[in-house]
């Protein structure tokens, strides 16, 4: 068996003994000889599998459990059982990493097998994330640590440039700068701070190379300040910001030739761009100081309010509240601002659309939010 074969099959190993761990805990309790096994064959599996690389990332999308990347549910008889427990726990990543002791092991699967309300908490060696920003997130607490020291980018000019810049690094094979991706997204909330329309903060077309950056920048813009006149919290605007800056990242490693022509593609070159949410989902996975929230919107900016769109599910299902406001802000730029000065549709067609649509393909609710800021006023 190839070395890559080896590392998917105990990590499929991990995922049953993560699985049946739990359940033998929640039905025995944590001192009984066959809890203390599940234990000890759990830590046995992840010294394996960590002696060859450093981390092992569990990530669940919805109904999809991936680890390292990979979708498992359909392949792993333990993964819908795994994923109960996740989502009961609140549980969307976990990673674990090369040292961790079978204490930690032990405590994260105890806690996992609980049957109350209290949080599984992180460990030296257990990463834990979870996705904040949801419905319920609205009037949170404004968080504002880390001003002194912080790079400025005010203008829209440079925030753009920084994002070319951050972009060009990643997709040469350097690691992902989030801090400068955060420097863009405070300061981009600092000026709507002073000026809460979104709108005013876009940045023009600025020749096809700048494409991405643009893109990324002008969905962030919409995204943020969207959720930013629904009182959702500075912390939270900054995750979400994040999220959309990052949400077509994948195609950074796309041929420009594909890239250019992406509303004209076919075939197998379709096939190329229908694939980008997962890849942006691979890309992101080994990023470390990302919210998972990042990698939701990254894997699920093409599913649609109805659950259609992609990737395909095998059991379809909506979208987190993220995702599909970043989907709105996505569809809405490539209209307004896409492969020229003045984008693809004149505004009143760009209107159209979005109602026409709402309530199918996009979220009503910010959808109307967004029509409304749109529509001269008078009108």
């Amino acid at each position: 068996m190839s070395p890559r074969h080896d590392s998917e099959a105990l990590a499929a190993e991990v995922v049953g003994a993560l699985a049946g761990g739990t359940t033998t805990v929640a039905l025995y309790g944590s001192g009984h000889p066959r809890a203390q096994r599940a234990f000890a064959g759990l830590h046995a599996l992840l010294e394996r599998l960590l002696a060859s690389q450093t981390e092992l990332a569990l990530v669940l999308l919805g109904e999809e459990l991936f680890v390292q990347g990979r979708p498992l549910t359909r392949t792993s008889r333990q993964a819908p059982a795994l994923i109960r427990r996740f989502r009961r726990r609140g549980l969307e990543h976990v990673t674990f990493y090369a040292g961790v002791a079978p204490v930690e092991l032990k405590e994260f699967l105890v806690e996992l097998a609980a049957s109350d309300d209290l949080p599984v908490k992180p460990r030296p060696h257990i990463k834990i994330g979870r996705a904040e920003l949801d419905e319920r997130e609205l009037g949170g607490p404004d968080t504002r640590e880390g001003r002194q020291g912080r790079r400025k980018v005010p203008t829209v000019r440079e925030r753009v440039e920084l994002i070319s810049e951050v972009f060009a690094a990643f997709a040469s094979g350097q690691v992902l700068a989030v801090r400068d991706l955060e420097a863009v997204m405070h300061s981009l909330l600092d000026g709507l701070d002073s000026d809460p329309d979104p709108l005013v903060h876009l940045a023009p077309w600025q020749g096809e190379a700048r494409w991405a950056a643009v893109h990324a920048h002008n969905v962030a813009a919409v995204s943020v300040g969207m959720a930013r006149l629904s009182r959702i919290s500075h912390s939270a605007c900054v995750e979400l910001g994040l999220a959309a800056l990052l949400h077509d990242v994948a195609k950074l490693f796309l041929p420009t030739e594909i890239t250019e022509r992406e509303l004209e593609l076919s075939g197998n070159e379709l096939e190329l761009l229908l694939d980008h949410p997962r890849d942006g989902l691979l890309a992101l996975l080994a990023t470390e100081q990302l919210p998972p929230i990042t990698l939701i919107v990254a894997y699920e900016h093409h599913l649609n309010f109805n659950a259609t769109g992609y990737p395909r599910l095998t059991r379809p299902r909506r979208p987190h509240p993220a995702s599909r406001l970043v989907s709105l802000a996505d569809a809405w730029d490539v209209l307004h601002t896409a492969r020229g000065s003045h984008g693809l549709a004149t505004s009143e067609t760009t209107l159209e659309w979005l109602t026409s649509h709402a309530g199918t393909t996009l979220d009503p609710g910010p959808t109307q939010a967004l029509v409304e800021l749109l529509t001269p006023q008078g009108a």
